[in-house]
This record gives structure tokens, sequence and C-alpha cells, in this order.
């Protein structure tokens, strides 16, 4: 058994690859990844109870953090298993990590900004955040970055240092409430208000995804400004439709245009 042990698989130089240093390999492997899966399988039972990680985003972060340090860990281990010590790299590596010393800020800053993401729960995903002027809702938060589905369907990819030194606008976060909203309309000043009134109320009155019936939040008209060719009106209204509320506000815009134009309301000239 002891020779089996000790055959060497391969050699490069004054390096030698044994049986014995295979077979540590695989135990740390199999050991590292049932370790995993036991701490992935607490974290989502019952660790998330405990440490106040009732969203399933943050769960998986935590799960994200302890992954990669155990997998240092495990790594570090491999090295050693197969005679290449831990030191020497991190000596060898101290210039490179100089030289690339803004690079690695800069990671270092985002990690440490997933991990305050992680512990705050100040961003979670299915939140809808507006960002640089952009709006989407979170799909994955990881370590380093994180993930935003914008309104028209393509990913952005967000450094999370962004989420903490910026200002984000979050519109959901941990509320199931809705949101209110707002489209402007300009008439010409010789438009009755009264009609113009009627017009806006019923539009939002005829749409489904907006609140109605809710006495604390009914929709409101007003007329806001009066500009030099034109008087200002201003709808405002409730809906749950948060990362969708561009349509709703082309759908009242359209039902809006339309009765402009059936009632011979008229818009402003040039």
């Amino acid at each position: 058994m002891h020779s089996i042990l000790e055959y060497q698989l391969f050699s490069i130089g004054e390096y030698t690859f044994s049986v014995t240093m295979l077979t540590g390999l695989v135990l740390v492997w199999l050991f590292t990844t049932l370790l995993l899966r036991t701490i992935r399988r607490v974290i989502n039972r019952g660790g998330g109870r405990l440490l106040d990680l009732s969203d399933k985003g943050r769960r998986m972060s935590l799960y994200l953090i302890v992954k990669y340090f155990v997998w240092t860990v495990a790594l570090a281990l491999m090295l050693e298993v197969v005679g290449i010590h831990v030191s020497v790299i991190l000596a060898g590596s101290a210039a490179l990590l100089v030289g690339l010393g803004l690079g690695v800020q800069q990671i270092f800053r985002d990690i440490v900004s997933g991990i305050f993401l992680l512990f705050e729960g100040t961003i979670e995903i299915g939140d809808v955040l507006e960002l640089d002027g952009k709006v989407g809702r979170v799909e994955e938060i990881n370590l380093r970055t994180s993930k935003m589905l914008t309104q028209d369907g393509h990913t952005m990819i967000v450094p999370n240092h962004k989420f903490i030194t910026e200002n984000v606008l979050n519109w959901t976060h941990h509320d199931t409430q809705p949101s209110a909203f707002r489209i402007q309309i300009r008439v010409a000043h010789e438009a009755d208000e009264r009609q113009m009134t009627k017009i806006l109320a019923d539009a939002v009155a005829a749409h489904a995804d907006v609140l109605n019936s809710d006495s604390e939040r009914p929709p409101q008209v007003s007329l806001s400004d009066f500009q030099e060719k034109c008087a200002l009106y201003e709808l405002k209204f409730w809906t749950h439709k948060k990362f969708e509320v561009e349509q709703v506000q082309s759908d009242l815009r359209f039902a809006i245009q339309q009765q402009l134009r059936e009632q011979g309301i008229p818009f402003p000239k040039e």
C-alpha cells in the first residue's frame, strides 16, 4: 500500500507528482464540495432566518461569500498537498499586486460594497431601481457585480460600489405599496379646464393598471402652469406596475390624445 501511494505519476525536473498528492487533492476537493452543499442547505433552510436574511438574493449572496472563502482555503491546502508553499507564491506576487494597485483596489472596493449590500439589505433581488438615469429590475446580486434588467430588456452589469457611492432611487424596497407617477399634457390656453379635467380623469378610470378605488391614493388632475403658448396640465396616478410604468404612461397618453381630438380641444400652436 505504501509503495502504491508513493508511486510517481510524472515528474518535471526535480518536481514529482505522486499518487499520495493526487489522493490528497481528491480528498480536499470532495470535502470542500460536501461542506459547501451542507452550508448552502443550512443557509436556505434555517440560517437565513437566524441572520434575518428573508430575501432569497441575500441568502445567495451570503452563500457566495462563504463559497469564495472556503475555496480560497481549499486552494491553499491543495497547493500545500502538491508541495507548493503558499507563502512563496504570496511573496512572489507582491510586486505584481503593487503594479496592479489601482485595479486591485477597485475590485476590493466592489467586493466590500457587495458585503455591505448583503448585510444591510438596502437592495434585494426583484427591486426596481433607477441608476445613472436608467430604470431596471435587480436580477442578481453577486460579490463584485450585480445584474439589472432594463426596461428595454437589456442586461446591465453594475459594479457594486455604485449602489453605495451614488444616488440610487429604489422604487420597491421592502414595499408592496404602489408608487405615484405623472404625465403632463399641453393644450392651448382656450381649452376648457373642466373639460380637460374630465378627459384626464376618464382616461385613468378606464385603465386597469391604475388605482382608482383607493381612497388614500386617488388620481389627481392639476393645472400646473401657464406657459407662453399653452396651459400645462398634470395627471398624477398610482400603480403597482412600477417596472412597466412607461407602457402605462403611453396608454394614458394615447387615450387622452384621442379624446382631445374627438372633442376638438386645440393643441398649442407653434
